[in-house]
């Protein structure tokens, strides 16, 4: 298990964000945090030269976090089928109440390989961490 605590801020609001009008935490906002979590959960095993991408989210945004609510977010280690990675995905306030639930899916591919499908020469491209 991952876990990872944030404190909501301003710019961490729907309102901020544009996905609505009130100022609490945006779904958005609870989404990224949630593939930090599980691209951080994947990097631990993976073998030199790979990386994970993201697939698939899925997200019950259940309770409302306002501006200064500290929340923790738990990632579970990950399910394998060969090349994703499944995460099932927590958010809970500081009373232990479920702010939401989820799942995330990243797949396992070589690095350098999917940047020259792009044409990016990935010796001139710096990995960065979640």
């Amino acid at each position: 298990m991952r876990s990872v605590e944030h404190t909501v801020t301003e710019a961490d609001t729907a309102e901020r964000l544009g996905s609505g009008d009130l100022p609490v935490l945006a779904t958005p906002r609870l989404i990224n945090w949630l593939e930090r979590a599980a691209f951080a959960a994947a990097a631990e095993g993976l073998a030199q030269g790979q990386t994970t991408v993201g697939t698939l989210v899925r997200v019950e945004h259940i309770k409302a976090a306002p501006v200064g609510a500290t929340v923790v977010v738990t990632c579970s280690k990950p399910v394998s089928d060969g090349r994703r990675l499944i995460f099932h995905t927590t958010v809970l306030d500081v009373a232990g109440e479920v702010v939401a639930t989820g799942e995330v899916h990243r797949a396992v591919i070589d690095r350098d390989r999917f940047l020259r499908r792009f044409g990016c020469a990935p010796d001139q491209i710096t990995p960065t961490a979640g």
